[in-house]
């Protein structure tokens, strides 16, 4: 799986939008894994903290 500098590898994705990075920990099950987050990434100050989230809002990111 392929990693950038800040050791995201994937986008959170909702309804075609991307609302953040994320890094999985933990995958739980088939639905849902627990991973640390950064949201508002194009804000002023983005939020970091752990949350589960679903595995389908989880979007790999590629190089290229």
């Amino acid at each position: 799986m392929p990693e950038d500098s800040n050791g995201y590898t994937h986008y959170v994705v909702l309804n075609e939008t991307i609302l953040g990075e994320a890094r999985i920990i933990e995958k739980c099950n088939e639905c849902i894994s627990l991973a640390i987050v950064k949201l508002g990434t194009g804000g002023p100050k983005p939020f970091n903290d752990y949350a589960f989230v679903e595995n389908r809002a989880l979007v790999p990111k590629i190089l290229n």
